[in-house]
Order: structure tokens, then sequence, then C-alpha cells
């Protein structure tokens, strides 16, 4: 369980710390014309919860095809990294199922894509397969996947999860936990903005409804626990 002094929970319109250097992943995407509803998306990232440095992160995605056809469509998986020139590209495994049978993800292109933003730059390696769905059914997606904390801040001494929203269809109700669950919290982490966040000594909690997922990028920045 994580022992840590919990800083800061942000989201869009805030800034990471600097010199971000961490993995993540985000809200699964469906590639289609069609008629597709994302009902739910639940997501869960237990830091500490299993080995100590790494943050366990799992989510339940709810589709529905609203059309009379039979909807084949591209998945996409967010898999993203923030890092220097050295980094390189994000290669954590990700695990899916789709209605409880295994999906065989491969590279969403040929190549990775990255971008430079100042010192800072964010590489690319999403993860697709294609998926059908039957005319007016709901398809559950769940993903799971383990990868290090992150760091940034002076001299990289801050600790960094993140979890992305992005995407082009109106999700119905987003649940989001950060649960850190450490023995002491000395100071509870803020939340931003306004979204209605329980927060407590266990972890930093919210839903939503009817939820947009305009490329908001939700992290924690935390000391660990001795700093």
């Amino acid at each position: 369980m994580v022992t840590t002094a919990i800083l800061l929970l942000m989201l869009q319109q805030s800034k990471l710390p600097e010199n971000p250097s961490f993995d993540y992943s985000g809200l699964p995407q469906i590639r289609t014309a069609e008629k597709v509803d994302i009902l739910s998306h639940s997501v869960n990232l237990d830091i500490d919860a299993t080995r100590e440095g790494f943050v366990d992160v799992s989510s339940t995605t709810v589709f529905k095809n609203t059309t009379n056809g039979m909807v084949k469509a591209m998945l996409i998986v967010p898999r993203r990294r923030y890092g220097d020139s050295m980094s390189s590209y994000p290669n954590f495994d990700i695990n899916a199922t789709w209605d409880k049978v295994p999906l065989k993800l491969a590279l969403a292109s040929d190549h990775g894509f990255m971008e430079s933003i100042g010192k800072v730059v964010k590489y690319s390696t999403d993860l697709a397969t294609e998926v059908k769905l039957a005319p007016g059914s709901t398809y559950g997606l769940r993903i799971n996947f383990t990868i290090p904390i992150g760091k940034g801040g002076y001299e990289q001494r801050q600790k960094l999860v993140g979890y992305l929203f992005d995407g082009d269809r109106t999700i119905g109700q987003v649940n989001i936990s950060y649960r850190y669950g450490g023995h002491t919290v000395f100071s509870l982490p803020e939340a931003h903005p306004n979204l209605g966040w329980q927060i407590g000594d266990k972890g930093a909690f919210v839903r939503q409804e009817n939820y947009w997922p305009d490329n908001q990028l939700t992290f924690v920045a935390f000391y660990p626990g001795g700093f």
C-alpha cells in the first residue's frame, strides 16, 4: 500500500510538472461512421496496489450499436508516453477482452508518432483491432495493464500517474478512480476543474453523466513518503 503525501490532482487546463516522464493510456475509441454509442466507461488506477512503484489500471467500456445493421469498426486503444528526446516509444502490454473473448491488439500503424512540446516529447504507439457489433447489441470491452509510476518536477522527485480522455462521442456515464490507499496522506489532493470529486485518504473519485472527452488528461502528482 502507498505511504505517500499526495499533493495535487489536475485535469485539462492544469499544467504538468516540469520534466514529466510517464506512460499512460486512456479511453478506447470506436472508429466508424455508424451510430455506436458509449454507454459507460469506468477506470480504476491503483497506485502501489500489488507492486511498489507500479500502477495497475483496469477499465470497462460499454458500447451499443444503435443501428439496424451489422457494424464493423476499428477499435483504438491509446498507448502514450511523455518524456525527453531519449525516451523512445511506449511498449507496455495491454490486455483486452470483447464480451469476455480475448482480443489480439496490433499497432494502429506501421510506425509510432512523436510530437515535441518545448523540451518535452509526446510519443504514441496506439494499438488497434477490428470488432463487429450486431444490430441493437451491447458489448463490454475490458482492459487491464500495469505501468511504472512516472516522475517529474525538480530533479524528477515528484511521482506521476495519468489517464487520457479523448474521442468524438459523448459517454453516457464516466467513473474515474485514482486509488492510493496509503496508511498516511499528509495533504489531501485538490481536484480541478470542479467535477464533483470525492476526495479522501484512500483516493479521489468522480462520476460524470453525458461526458464529452475533449482531450482531457487527468493525472495525480505527489511526493513519496519520506521525501
